[in-house]
């Protein structure tokens, strides 16, 4: 007996002592609401409430210490002259009261940029900028984290141009809590005028190291700026030749002398070449076969060659591309060639294009332009044949500003291009070709759905419409285009039931996305638009619909049903990807 009894009273004990360990009690702020979750974040008295090693002895020190570490605290927000007490209201149940009196405003800020900064030619703009920059002006209540986050914002200015080796050298926050007035002082030390040194590579093994090096916008001697290293970061990702590159540049190396930095590039480089064979489907042109393959060292010179053969039942397609490195201006070049035959709406055209072009990529905006020479024959409704021809230059303009290129939720895509024959020798008419798109994302509550608006307008001015080549002209209907009609199955009559481009079309398009569940979304829209010979004899076609998203891992996949208003027939469409 003795024995259960000495086992009962240990079991008891034990099953007692997390109990005896934690003591338990409950704290009030009674402080303006700006300054309540201040404290109720920090004050360890609040936050430490629960643990287990808190004890009476704990307990004191902490209603002890508070005020103290709460005026503390306040002063961070600029209140000098605060007064805090702790009181028990009732047995563990404290109340911290805060009077936290007027805060402390900024009389005078003086900041001065010192050293061979102030040699400059754009100082004057440089220390405009910095002043704009800080944001404690005159009259402004004191805050800690506004005088810590004014001095990183000042700095990050002066050391990403020029003077990265800049200090402050002096940082005073004088504050007089009788007055209640802060008078705040930083003096800037800029070091230096830092130029670019020597650019070394690493992991290049396959290309030329050119390649690399030949990217950068600077050359050694120039002076250091941050924005240049991200540019030619920039510029690394987007040359094919590269799957990983880091771009540093190492003040830990700065020349004593010279006052030059070294800069680094570490790369990963892709394999020479690359073959992809895959499988296609168009829910205008049914299944097809695509075959590409790349070099990305002709000739040993960093050249990029491809082609790319495309095969479905009214559509074939080679194309052959040649490029070269992109410059250190941004600007990339490239000579394309392409021969495609087309059945499409009664509509059979061969056609053959060689081209030179200058391309500039810089975020996400790309401009190019080219020279292009086209050749076209045209068979319309098995009775109707022509020959065309243009010598055209083309210049082109987009822009992807979206949240995510593969999900997009907002922002904006934008596509321009403007287009004419040069001279009338080579082309069988003079035409200049105007064409505009732009799709918009927007979702005031993601949680609800997401709005997309497309728009598509285009026209052609010809001095004979009859001699443009067909892929110049317009047609419409199919995926973002209007759904619930055939692919390219608006516009003007032909013979035998064909269908031909016009010198003029307009697209629409209202969608909503309504998530479903993680990845899928169900769309509700409507689509309106037709291509036309001119404006004063355009019709607008109409259709509505419903569909499916799947936000696959490898693109977006759209599958729609629509009915047309014009015969009541429903059409479905599948289309992956962005609009452009």
């Amino acid at each position: 007996m003795p024995s259960s009894r000495l086992l009962i009273s240990l079991i008891l004990l034990l099953s007692a002592a997390p109990a005896w360990a934690k003591l338990d009690y409950s704290v009030r702020v009674d402080a303006p609401s700006g300054l309540a979750g201040l404290l109720q974040d920090n004050l360890e008295l609040v936050t430490s409430r629960l643990e287990e090693e808190m004890d009476e002895t704990l307990l004191t020190e902490l209603v002890r210490s508070t005020p103290e570490d709460a005026r503390k605290l306040l002063e961070t927000e600029g209140y000098f002259d605060a007064r805090v007490t702790v009181r028990e209201e009732s047995a563990r149940q404290y109340v911290i009261e805060v009077k936290p009196g007027e805060p402390t405003l900024i009389d005078d800020v003086t900041i001065r940029l010192n050293g061979p900064i102030r040699d400059e030619g754009d100082f004057q703009q440089r220390f405009a900028a910095v002043l704009e920059a800080w944001s404690l002006p005159m009259g402004a209540p004191y805050r800690q984290s506004d005088w810590d986050g004014s001095k990183r914002a000042v700095m990050r200015l002066i050391t990403a141009d020029r003077f990265p080796r800049a200090q402050i050298s002096k940082s005073v926050a004088e504050i007089d809590p009788a007055t209640r007035r802060a008078q705040l002082v930083v003096d800037i030390d800029s070091g230096p005028v830092i130029l670019f040194g020597d650019i070394t590579v690493k992991g290049m093994k396959r290309y030329p190291e050119k390649i690399a090096t030949g990217l950068a916008d600077f050359s050694p001697g120039t002076a250091y700026r941050l924005q240049k290293i991200f540019d030619y970061q920039s510029a690394l990702e987007q040359a094919p030749h590269f799957s990983n590159v880091v771009v540093s540049a190492d003040m830990a190396r700065i020349d004593p002398e010279t006052h030059r930095v070294p800069v680094e590039v570490d790369v990963t480089e892709m394999p020479r070449q690359k073959l992809e064979l895959g499988l296609i489907y168009d829910s205008g042109d049914g299944p097809g076969v695509r075959v590409g393959y790349d070099h990305y060292n002709i000739f040993r010179r960093g050249y990029t060659g491809s082609l790319v053969t495309n095969w479905k039942k009214n559509q074939q397609s080679l194309s052959l591309g040649l490029g070269f490195p992109r410059q250190s201006d941004g600007y990339s070049h490239s000579i394309t060639s392409a021969f495609k035959t087309d059945d499409v709406q009664g509509l059979k055209t061969r056609s053959s294009d060689v081209g030179g072009w200058r391309t500039r990529t810089r975020g996400n905006i790309e401009a190019r332009l080219g020279l292009q020479y086209l050749m076209e024959s045209e068979e319309a409704g098995g009775v109707s044949n022509k020959d065309t021809r243009a010598l055209q230059l083309v210049y082109g303009w987009t822009q992807r500003a979206v949240d995510d290129l593969m999900r997009p939720r907002s922002g904006v895509l934008l596509d321009f291009q403007l287009s004419g024959t040069v001279g009338s020798a080579l082309s069988s008419t003079s035409y200049v070709r105007g064409y505009a798109r732009t799709v918009g994302y927007w979702s005031p509550f993601p949680k609800y759905g997401t709005f997309v608006g497309r728009l598509e307008l285009g026209q052609v001015w010809a001095n004979d419409k009859d001699a443009v080549p067909s892929s110049i002209l317009f047609r419409a209907g199919g995926a973002n285009s209007v759904r619930g009609y055939d692919y390219q199955s608006l516009g003007l009559p032909g013979p035998n039931g064909s269908v031909l481009g016009g010198r003029v079309v307009a697209t629409g398009s209202l969608e909503y996305q309504i998530p479903i569940k993680p990845d899928w979304y169900l769309a509700l829209f409507t689509d309106a638009g037709n291509a036309s010979q001119s404006w004063k004899g355009f019709q607008v076609e109409r259709a509505n619909g419903v569909g499916v998203r799947w936000m696959s891992p490898v693109a977006p996949l759209a599958f729609d049903f629509a009915k047309a208003e014009r015969d009541g027939k429903i059409r479905w469409n599948l289309s992956l990807g962005l609009a452009f």
